[in-house]
């Protein structure tokens, strides 16, 4: 568990410096994947399309 509150930490401060630090959210989603490969993809997938889906119908509403 240690080791990985020290990933989250360390990724938190790399995305940090991207102006991108991570949300509460962020690193709950880290702790429920951490070490399911499958619960992974999932994750992944679901963020992709959530975020294709927003971009997609702004980009809309501006034509």
């Amino acid at each position: 568990m240690r080791d990985l509150e020290k990933l989250i930490d360390e990724v938190n401060g790399s995305m940090s410096m991207e102006g991108m630090p991570l949300t509460k959210d962020d690193k709950d989603r880290i702790r429920r994947c951490a070490g399911n490969d499958k619960l992974v993809e999932k994750t992944i997938a679901e963020l992709v399309k959530k975020h294709t889906a927003a971009r997609s119908y702004s980009h809309e509403q501006q034509l």
